[in-house]
């Protein structure tokens, strides 16, 4: 039996907007409004709704990672087709939610062993990634931890959406995953003097790196970024200053005590085994 794409319920904290009609919202507001959002990073589901037809859209990191209904896949200009007067709903995501959201689509449920909370220790021990699902809760899970959603009742059976590739880091776990990496530098080859003079040299390349904007910056090997500068610009000015503070240092990141860090999926989401 072939396997109908799953619709899955979504945390709806971060809800841009819920059940606008489109009558009063058109598809072309609506079109207009998430190209907007979509060059600016979108992270997000989108939900169109009329009677018992739904359509549901999928974008991670600004990218449309495409639509689909209980038939199947589906263009955005079929939906507009298909539910000419539907209600919309748009709720922006952690972009490893929506990447589940949209993996999961057309995985079927496989069942765990015991009732929750019975299987959270396994799911923590072997860093699940995927979708957890129990009764009425739906939860999203990265590396062994619940990053969004809410956890089964005690006592509820549960089976999970196993995301079968390895996610791509987030842009906050990519952030940490600097930060952790730079302190541990800083404690093997003191990096200060050598990140602020690189900095000035780049800060051309990338104005975030301007020591007197103090937008990205390192005191005393703690990273410390600006919330409101986009990580579109942070990620390479970091990759770029490193590399260039390494060899200012005269360090090789071979020889650097960083075994533990290089086995982390974020060492190749931030670009550092060609560094």
């Amino acid at each position: 039996m072939p396997i109908l794409p799953t619709r899955l319920a979504v945390p709806l904290e971060q809800a841009v907007y819920t059940g606008l009609h489109t009558d009063h919202y058109p598809w072309t507001e609506v079109t207009l409004d998430l190209a907007t959002r979509q060059a600016q990073g979108l992270s997000a589901v989108f939900d169109a709704q009329q009677g018992p037809n739904w359509a549901r859209f999928v974008w991670v990191q600004g990218t449309l990672q495409g639509g689909f209904t209980p038939a199947g896949d589906l263009t955005w200009s079929a939906a507009m087709a298909a539910l000419p007067r539907a209600q919309v709903t748009l709720v922006a995501l952690n972009p490893a939610v929506a990447e589940l959201v949209w993996r999961s689509r057309m995985q079927a449920p496989q069942p765990l062993e015991g009732a929750w909370p019975q299987p959270q220790a396994d799911l923590t021990r072997q860093r699940f990634s995927g979708v957890l699902l129990g009764e009425q809760a739906c939860s999203f899970w990265v590396g062994g931890e619940r990053i969004a959603g809410t956890l089964p009742s005690p006592g509820a059976a549960c089976s999970v959406l196993a995301s079968a590739v390895p996610l791509a880091p987030g842009p906050e776990a990519l952030l940490a995953f600097w930060t952790e990496l730079i302190a541990t530098v800083h404690r093997a080859a003191p990096l200060d003097e050598a990140w602020r003079g690189v900095s000035m040299r780049l800060a051309e390349q990338h104005p975030c790196l301007d020591p007197f904007a103090r937008e990205v910056s390192v005191q005393n090997g703690q990273l410390h970024v600006d919330p409101d500068v986009p990580p579109t610009e942070v990620q390479p000015a970091l990759l770029d200053a490193f590399r260039a503070t390494l060899a200012r240092l005269g360090q090789r990141l071979a020889d650097l005590p960083l075994a533990e860090l290089r086995a982390r999926p974020e060492w190749r989401a931030a670009g550092l085994e060609r560094a």
